[in-house]
This record gives structure tokens, C-alpha cells and sequence, in this order.
């Protein structure tokens, strides 16, 4: 059975920076809830702790080495707890800034880490009847690049088009990218193009995209692309 992420389209379209292991802790933890139904809570009303073990971590994103998930799982609880999120209006106005948990603790000898979200997240990811995007988790569990994790979610919100055109400035907003690559060919070099070739290798996506420019500017960017009807057995 494959597991399934989903998300508020609000929460697929904020702004936030996080490593590829946190993503990855964060996704194995979404796709333990049913979001057509409230966040699980405890008799006493607060939001209960996730469980994510080692093995399960390993297995999911296909880590061979045990000591490699130890490690990755490890940094990235000790990481997590500082991270925030950033939320924006359909005219791209800030309305909301919040952290992703609210506990997170690794169990050093039992192999597993606890996690609860915050109660700002939980609209996010759970009572979601509409303006939401799913996907299955595998198409992503060899993906390496927290850039192309960000991209794949982008264009999975419009999986039944295939196509995609944003704003430079919101791609770059949205990546927490807004102060760093001044010249266009940076990001393209170090972010577009690598995050492009890893999605078409490992997560079974056929991708075309342009830069859309006004006079000699790049002001957007379009992505054209269809899933592939298997992933590639190449994972390198």
C-alpha cells in the first residue's frame, strides 16, 4: 500500500528552509495522519506525540546503512525544534509565522524520535476537504535535494494540468532564497537545474521549464511536466 502526504495548499506554498533529513522526518510523520480528520489529540486535549523509528526511516527513504539513519534521524530532531514557517495571502502578503513542533525528542538507545506538532501546523495537515495536494511518498523517498523536494510539492499541486508558472520573486521567497543568488544564472546552476535532473532520475517526472523574462529580466519561471508511469530503477 503506498503512503500518502498530504497537505494544505497554503502550507505547500509558505516559506521555510529545512534540510533534507527534516523534510524527511516531517513527511514520515504527515503520512501517519488521515487528513480528513482531526489531528489526534489526548484525553486531555493536547495534540498527541508522533513516533517515527529508525527502521521506519530507513525503510522509507531507503537507507541500507543503520548507522547512516541513526545519524540522519538524530540531526535532524536536534534541528527541527528552531525551524519556523511562514504563510502568505493570495496577494503574497504575510499573514502567519509558526514553528513545526512543538516537542521533539530523540530516544538515544531506543532508536525512535517523538514529535508534536504545533497547534498552528495542525490546520495544515488535517480537517483538509479542499485546496490540498497529495502525493505518494515513495516518488520522493530517494530524493536528496531539499530543493527538489520543494519544487516536486510545487508541481504536484498542478498534477492535473502539468503545468506550472510562478514569480521568480515568490520561487525565491518560498525557498528562502530571497537573499542570496542576485544573478539568475547562480540559481539556475545551483539550485533549478540540479533539483530538475534529480526529480527526472528519482522521482519519475519528464520536466521541461523556461525563464519567462520582461525586457532582459527573468521575472518567472514555467515548468511544463508529467509523471513518468514508473520511477526510474536508477536511484544513483
Amino acid at each position: 500500500m503506498d503512503i500518502t502526504v498530504t497537505k494544505s495548499n497554503v502550507l505547500i506554498r509558505a516559506s521555510y528552509s529545512l534540510t533534507v533529513n527534516e523534510q524527511r522526518l516531517i513527511l514520515a510523520c504527515i503520512a501517519q495522519l488521515d487528513p480528513r480528520t482531526p489531528i489526534p489529540k489526548d484525553r486531555n486535549g493536547d495534540i498527541k506525540p508522533m513516533r517515527v523509528t529508525v527502521g521506519e526511516f530507513a525503510e522509507t527513504y531507503g537507507i541500507s546503512d543503520r548507522s547512516t539513519a541513526y545519524t540522519a534521524l538524530q540531526d535532524a530532531a536536534n534541528r527541527l525544534f528552531e525551524r519556523d514557517v511562514k504563510t502568505y495571502d493570495d496577494r503574497g502578503r504575510r499573514y502567519g509565522r509558526m514553528r513545526w513542533v512543538q516537542s521533539i525528542e530523540y530516544h538515544q538507545g531506543n532508536g525512535y524520535v517523538e514529535l508534536t506538532f504545533t497547534q498552528h501546523v495542525a490546520p495544515y495537515i488535517s480537517l483538509l476537504h479542499k485546496q490540498f495536494t497529495s502525493y505518494m511518498l515513495r516518488k520522493i523517498a530517494r530524493v536528496t535535494s531539499s530543493y527538489a523536494i520543494r519544487i516536486f510539492e510545487f508541481l504536484m499541486q498542478y498534477k492535473n494540468t502539468g503545468l506550472v508558472v510562478m514569480g521568480l520573486d515568490e520561487f525565491k521567497l518560498l525557498l528562502e532564497l530571497d537573499q542570496k543568488y542576485d544573478r539568475f544564472s547562480n540559481l539556475k546552476a545551483r539550485v533549478i537545474d540540479p533539483a530538475v535532473r534529480e526529480l527526472v532520475v528519482k522521482a519519475g517526472l519528464d520536466i521541461t521549464w523556461e525563464p519567462i523574462r520582461t525586457g532582459r529580466t527573468v521575472t518567472k519561471l514555467r515548468f511544463s511536466f508529467r509523471e513518468q508511469p514508473q520511477i526510474p530503477l536508477s536511484l544513483d
